[in-house]
């Protein structure tokens, strides 16, 4: 994912998603999961793939935060909603900061455009420099390989007095990647575009997740999926 993709995605996003994810409530699932698994009291964490900064604006309440994303527009939004927060444009597979962290999130499958294993073990080789000795880590994966479901089309729809938007996606695997189309219809100040989005992103089951996690010398790996969140894919959850 280069840095100036999410074009449309970046403008439309927090109207898409707010209506369909609930942050509040998975912000306290991952503090709960924090509590529970963490061997130190934390107190910093770094979202890596931040977006528009909703889970951080959670849980900023209880952290000192800093957010990671490669995308200018979305880091933009987030300095906005968050003002105490850090924030950092930067590619999740080799970002450099001058600091470590109690807790690395990557969540609702941001993890996904690093597009191949090597990649992810460089990243989470990455979490690894980043993180305070007994720190933790909670990845939120994407759709599992052996999860593809061939000629699925979803939609998404958005309508307020200034916009009416409709974005349909469908996906194909190749040998090396998932591929998903997406094509918006965008009705605004009295026209309507049409744009499409090739979002290219790993093609990786759990098990490589694991692999990669071992590489990069994390331990106590675990994977949770009971009692998360409405459409969440899992948790794999890592210690230093």
């Amino acid at each position: 994912m280069e840095q100036d993709d999410f074009r449309v995605f970046a403008e439309y996003y927090d109207q898409i998603y707010q209506k369909r994810k609930n942050y509040a409530n998975e912000s306290k699932t991952i503090r709960e999961i924090i509590e529970k698994f963490e061997n130190i009291q934390s107190k910093t964490l770094l979202d890596v793939g931040c977006g528009t900064g909703e889970h951080l604006k959670h849980l900023s309440l209880e952290y000192r935060c800093t957010g990671v994303d490669i995308n200018r527009r979305m880091i933009k939004l987030a300095r906005r909603k968050v003002p105490e927060a850090k924030f950092k444009v930067a590619n999740m597979i080799d970002f450099r900061l001058r600091e470590k962290f109690d807790v690395i999130t990557c969540l609702f499958s941001s993890i996904g455009y690093v597009r191949s294993f090597s990649n992810l073990v460089k990243t989470f080789g990455t979490f690894y420099r980043h993180l305070h000795d007994k720190g933790l880590v909670i990845v939120e994966p994407w759709v599992f390989k052996k999860d593809y479901i061939k000629a699925k089309v979803s939609l998404d729809t958005l309508e307020d007095e200034e916009v009416k938007l409709a974005r349909m996606a469908t996906s194909k695997i190749t040998r090396s990647e998932w591929l998903v189309f997406m094509h918006y219809l965008i009705g605004e100040k009295g026209e309507i575009r049409y744009i499409k989005e090739l979002h290219e992103m790993a093609l990786l089951d759990y098990e490589d997740y694991l692999k990669a996690f071992r590489t990069a010398q994390f331990k106590d790996i675990g994977f949770l999926k009971d009692n998360l969140w409405t459409g969440c894919r899992g948790l794999i959850v890592a210690r230093n």
